[in-house]
């Protein structure tokens, strides 16, 4: 079955208040953002904020979607069955009401030129394929109501889900860029950020796992023939248990200082162990199996979620 699954980790949420800069060059920076003033720092953290609000309400309702042409899809295959087009969920995607200045379209001067052309020229490509998606849904909703596959044995409709997979496709291909960019200048307006943080080495630590994470599902995800990844995925999976077990271990923060952080803190290592679990078993069964399901992908995309939730507590 085709898919249109998002599969790529999703950006930070950032919301420091960024602090003074103190100039120390950062060895580990990948853009020139990390070396960025306060004022810019903060345009660039807000229009983060902006694009990942953008994206992720994309993705739900494009999620949605997916899930009724799923059953479409079967039920096509079979539309004489009387239960073949139950349990349709219709789609909606609530317009965005914001008084921020920033729109994902709009990105700040505090990017350079090259950088806000890339956010302009992908958010119009991203939001003209959703319209399209949008549309092209309509017509197979439209379709499925008035049963007009009696008409010609559902062939119109089959073309429909094929053209709304392929643009979800698409669509996701310049979402891939967009969220790959924003972690990158993204990773580095926190840089500037946390020269200062008092709290920068747990923030580093629950980056670092988020990382680590993002990228075991990517492997886990590369192929359904788990036989051909096993040992790489093995080896990742020990390596991750290795640095949970370690950062874990931290003392949590010191809770009459920063209220709250220790259980935030102990909150994001109990969703990453959740994470672990469900790796352990999907590994376990596909060791057996041979094979990994688009489940087991969308198991650890749900325990990544939890995690950035649990992460964006504890900088909030």
């Amino acid at each position: 079955m085709k898919t249109i699954l998002k599969l790529t980790a999703l950006a930070l949420t950032l919301s420091f208040t960024a602090c003074k800069n103190d100039k120390k060059k950062d060895d580990n920076a990948k853009t020139a953002y990390a070396e960025a003033d306060e004022k810019d720092v903060n345009a660039i953290i807000e229009y983060n904020n902006v694009m990942v609000s953008f994206t992720d309400k994309n993705n739900d309702y494009i999620k949605r979607i997916e899930n009724n042409i799923v059953k479409i899809e079967k039920g096509l295959q079979n539309p004489g069955d009387h239960f073949a087009f139950i349990g349709l969920i219709q789609p909606f995607s609530i317009p965005t009401i914001s008084s921020n200045k920033l729109k994902p379209d709009t990105p700040p001067n505090a990017l350079n030129k090259d950088d806000q052309k890339f956010f302009k020229e992908n958010v119009t490509a991203m939001t003209s394929l959703l319209d399209k998606i949008k549309e092209t849904y309509k017509s197979l909703d439209e379709y499925i109501k008035a049963e007009d596959w009696k008409d010609d044995k559902g062939t119109k409709g089959k073309t429909l889900v094929d053209s709304i997979y392929s643009m979800g496709k698409k669509y996701y291909t310049y979402d891939d860029l967009v969220l790959a960019k924003l972690n990158l200048i993204g990773d580095d307006a926190e840089r500037v950020i946390l020269k200062t943080h008092p709290l920068k080495e747990y923030i580093y630590a629950l980056k670092d796992d988020r990382s680590a994470t993002a990228a075991f599902t990517k492997l886990m995800a590369g192929t359904k023939n788990y036989k051909s990844i096993e040992a790489r995925a093995k080896a990742a999976y020990q390596a991750l248990e290795e640095q949970h077990q370690k950062h874990a271990a931290m003392a949590a923060p010191d809770a009459t200082k920063y209220p709250g952080k220790d259980g935030y803190f102990k909150n994001f290592n109990e969703r990453l162990n959740d994470y672990l679990i469900a790796a352990r078993k999907m590994m376990r069964d596909a060791s057996a199996s041979g094979q990994l399901t688009d489940y087991n992908i969308e198991e650890l995309v749900r325990h990544q979620d939890n995690m950035r939730s649990a992460y964006n507590n504890f900088v909030d």
